[in-house]
């Protein structure tokens, strides 16, 4: 014999981008469509023991990515990236 109950669960309706306080419900219909950047720093950092969870939307990530390339450039000169995959011109997966 089986029998039933009812949950309740929490599903994410909304988030808003930590950078420029707009919904990301903006970008698709089927829900919210955001990125999240996570950091957790360890022992002997000068950030021990802070953690950070930063949801940003599309338009503020091509922002941030394109700040980490500039910066790159700033260290690196120029150069191509030094190895095969650069992790900030993403990967294609559809």
């Amino acid at each position: 014999m089986k029998t039933w109950k009812t949950k309740t669960t929490k599903v994410v309706d909304d988030v808003s981008c930590d950078c420029c306080g707009k919904s990301t419900t903006n970008y698709s219909d089927v829900g919210p469509d955001y990125a999240t950047l996570e950091s957790c720093w360890g022992y002997g950092s000068i950030h021990d023991g802070y953690k950070y969870d930063i949801d940003i939307c599309e338009n503020c990530f091509v922002d941030v990515i394109n700040f980490i390339k500039e910066k790159r450039c700033k260290v690196l000169g120029p150069f191509k990236y030094p190895y095969d995959n650069d992790p900030l011109e993403g990967i294609e997966y559809l």
